[in-house]
């Protein structure tokens, strides 16, 4: 029986440069995603699908519904050459390309950044992507419209109001008691997440932990069950706005992609029976959401070499 191990894209990075060496195995997988050939479209260097094929590494695929939500259920495909999926992969995300800009500056406010008036577009820009997105497959019919009129609504509210009164994250970070790294100093307790919950709870009564950290949102879109990976993805991006072990340059729009991809890589191998990279923040989190959810992920790290 072989053992799937996801592969951060740090570690096909190092691979690339002969700072570590991987080979293929009988007895053990190694997995990418979607998620590996998004940071590859962005590096614009395919240098990393020679890697990939060189260790034979098997893509993951989140299985979708008819109407492309995540179902909470992935299969890994059989063997095929990387530069072929990477070929269908750009030619999906070019008929489906999207403005990303204002989802970008949307996410950089909430961690915040001072761009106020910048998000003031993102009701207008999501409502564009949304239609851009159905209308080709022929899904966008009126129910659908009126359901996306509806979010847009509710985000002019949002942005107009709530989101202009964000302020600075270690403000925030001090009213929920977990300023100053003291939410970092519990990556190393049993379960930091129930840690912080604790600290955090009295302060936001009529919620529950699954529902703050993201697992059990009170809105969830049309789903009957919230997905373990959307669930993981909205955990990771808590736990960097509450201080747990948080990614560099929250409030840079252009390095939300990065730290997106971070908390889409921790869900992506919460299907495989281990993670690998050398992203100390990132396997603090990681830990963390296998922990509190109690996935058997097990996380796995080196020392890269030095020169």
């Amino acid at each position: 029986m072989s053992i799937y191990v996801y592969l951060d894209h740090n570690i096909i990075d190092d691979i690339s440069k002969g700072d570590f060496s991987l080979k293929p195995s009988n007895g053990v997988v190694w997995v990418y995603s979607h998620e590996n050939l998004g940071e590859i479209r962005r590096s614009n260097n395919k240098i990393f699908l020679d890697v990939l094929e060189d260790i034979q590494a098997r893509k993951l695929e989140l299985l979708l519904d008819s109407k492309f939500r995540v179902t909470g259920e992935a299969k890994i495909l059989e063997y095929r050459s990387p530069h072929d999926i990477y070929v269908s992969y750009l030619e999906a995300v070019s008929e489906n390309e999207i403005d990303d800009e204002s989802n970008l500056e949307f996410m950089a406010r909430l961690f915040g950044a001072e761009n106020k008036d910048k998000v003031l577009s993102h009701p207008k820009s999501f409502e564009e992507n949304i239609r851009s997105l159905l209308e080709p497959h022929g899904l966008y019919d009126e129910n659908t419209r009126i359901k996306v009129e509806q979010v847009r609504n509710e985000l002019v509210e949002f942005v107009n109001g709530p989101m202009q009164e964000i302020g600075k994250l270690e403000k925030a970070r001090e009213s929920f008691g977990t300023s100053n790294g003291r939410a970092g100093n519990l990556a190393e307790k049993e379960n930091p997440i129930e840690e912080l919950w604790n600290i955090i709870k009295n302060g936001i009564p009529g919620i529950t932990a699954n529902q703050y950290f993201g697992f059990d949102p009170i809105e969830k879109q049309g789903y009957d069950v919230w997905p373990m990976y959307l669930g993981i993805v909205g955990c990771h991006a808590v736990l960097n706005i509450l201080g747990f072990r948080p990614d560099d340059g929250l409030t840079k729009p252009e390095n939300i992609p990065g730290i997106l991809s971070d908390g889409s890589h921790i869900g992506h191998a919460a299907y495989c029976q281990a993670l690998l990279s050398r992203d100390r923040k990132l396997l603090a989190k990681a830990r963390a959401i296998y922990k509190y959810k109690g996935i058997a992920t097990t996380v796995l790290s080196y020392e890269r070499k030095r020169g």
